[in-house]
């Protein structure tokens, strides 16, 4: 039972019509009399011409598949819109005229400065400590000081226009706390100055 087919694979009334679209490309698949393929392949000539207004068009003297549209203008030429109608044969002797892209592969300036590994308000390096990143929200949290003066760290983010700061661990835990931030005395890790 598992063997045989659940309908009759020779039925001469049997007919499938699938419809498959891929980005802004379709196409039709009929199984079924040639004759009636025929028939659609018809019908659907006659839509896309008269209703959507599309047609078969010469390309430099050769005919291709293509779907073009003409917008009539007064007094102007008119609007053509073409796909398809490009030559898919291999030319040897063609040149390439491509421009190189954009390259995608240049560090941003957040990781530069990172990469230099270098405190942006005392100077201590990663060799004499530990390198963190301060991030805020927004830049509009940096006017919250109205009325007092700004501690370094506002300014310096103010002026650079930036929402990050590279700073040593000890210059980070002040600005946590509150502390002022000044140029602390340079010491490397094993505890000689």
């Amino acid at each position: 039972m598992h063997r045989l087919p659940s309908l009759n694979t020779h039925d001469p009334n049997y007919r499938r019509l699938r419809y498959i679209r891929y980005a802004d490309d379709f196409g039709l698949a009929f199984i079924g009399p040639k004759s009636e393929a025929e028939e659609i392949k018809g019908r659907l000539t006659i839509f896309l011409r008269e209703e959507l207004k599309l047609t078969l068009l010469e390309v430099e003297g050769r005919k291709y598949k293509v779907l073009q549209t003409i917008v009539p203008r007064e007094g102007k030429n008119p609007l053509v819109a073409t796909w398809g109608g490009i030559p898919l044969t291999w030319d040897i002797k063609a040149t390439i005229q491509d421009r190189p892209g954009p390259q995608w592969n240049r560090r941003s300036e957040l990781e530069k400065r990172l990469l230099a590994q270098t405190c942006e308000i005392c100077g201590a390096t990663r060799m004499t400590t530990q390198i963190e990143v301060h991030h805020i929200r927004a830049l509009k949290d940096l006017q919250n000081y109205d009325g007092r003066e700004k501690p370094l760290w506002v300014k310096v983010m103010a002026a650079r226009r930036r929402k990050t700061l590279v700073l040593c661990h000890t210059c980070h835990g002040d600005l946590h706390a509150g502390r002022p931030l000044k140029q602390h005395v340079l010491r490397s890790r094993t505890g000689s100055t």
